[in-house]
């Protein structure tokens, strides 16, 4: 039995704290599979205050005691200086590393000669929807592959979406929103999202530290998101601006639609629907109401991008 087995049965058998301890004691030792799973403890912040330095001397001990999925996801945290000092040349390497033995870490590696430059976004037609307030369409801003990356890749992480508690900063289910998302968080923010995140802010002319984390999402038959607001009452970084990448055709509804603006938008795969969400006063403007209508048929699948007035961490939701 492997260590995270051994230390779910005792959870299982009413002794977390035993669990927990188990796989201290291993990281203490220069366990690489004890160091992989402290540093998601210590990057998640599940049960101890998030650590990000401390994570990454973990992974790096762990990837170099040959243990290829924290190789990779230290590749991650390397390339976006995420608890450590931002190295392109070093994030690659470990990339490389990885990929040896990591599927995951193949794909990202075989992916990364096939993407289009951040200069690109300039090049992509952009179709304004509404001056006041502003909605635009940047047309085949992310090419077939790339969509086809990112559903790849978010599909074994996809969970029930939540929604943010502007006052508590917790996410909770909601039954307004009822697909299925995947959070690209720092650690989990390859060499790809990465890049696929700065040519979206190149498109909506913003910065990349401004954003909330990539969100993936599917929608299935009868799969909605009902009217909602993206801005929230309360932020003290508001979230002035959405930017939705729509990532594949062939499924049927499901347009994105704002009601108050008598607007049902479906754009092509490829395309980035972006809608600034508040005013100046950065409280949200209610004409910016929209929902995603119902799918009937097929799936849909987006890829959203909140982006706030000023710098934001990506794991703080509040």
């Amino acid at each position: 039995m492997d260590l995270f087995a051994q230390a779910t049965a005792l959870a299982r058998a009413g002794r977390p704290q035993d669990g927990v301890r188990l796989i201290e004691t291993a990281a203490e030792a220069g366990d690489p599979e004890g160091g992989f799973i402290l540093a998601h403890w210590l990057l998640y912040a599940s049960d101890r205050p998030r650590d990000l330095s401390a994570a990454c001397r973990l992974l790096e001990s762990a990837a170099d005691k040959g243990k290829p999925e924290a190789a990779r996801v230290l590749a991650h945290l390397t390339a976006n200086g995420a608890g450590c000092e931002p190295d392109a040349q070093k994030a690659l390497e470990l990339l490389k590393r990885a990929a040896a033995t990591d599927a995951i870490a193949s794909a990202q590696l075989a992916m990364l000669p096939l993407l289009r430059s951040e200069d690109s976004a300039a090049d992509s037609a952009s179709e304004q929807v509404s001056a006041d307030p502003h909605i635009e369409i940047v047309r085949a801003l992310l090419s077939p592959s790339e969509c086809a990356y990112l559903m790849e890749r978010a599909e074994p992480l996809l969970k029930p979406s939540y929604v943010d508690d502007g006052r508590t900063g917790i996410g909770r289910p909601d039954p307004i929103r009822t697909s299925h998302g995947a959070a690209f968080l720092p650690h989990e923010e390859d060499l790809v999202v990465q890049a696929i995140n700065r040519r979206i802010a190149a498109a909506t002319g913003t910065r990349t530290g401004n954003s909330e984390a990539l969100y993936v999402m599917r929608y299935t038959p009868g799969q909605q998101y009902r009217p909602h607001m993206d801005a929230l009452p309360g932020l003290k970084n508001q979230r002035e601006w959405t930017a939705i990448a729509y990532l594949n055709d062939g499924f049927e509804g499901g347009a994105t639609t704002f009601p108050k603006l008598d607007l049902s938008l479906r754009p092509d795969a490829g395309d980035l629907l972006v809608f600034r969400n508040s005013g100046g006063d950065q409280q949200p403007d209610p004409r910016m109401l929209h929902a995603g209508e119902p799918v009937t048929a097929g799936e849909k699948w987006i890829a959203t991008r909140w982006i706030r007035h000023g710098p934001h961490d990506p794991y703080d939701r509040g």
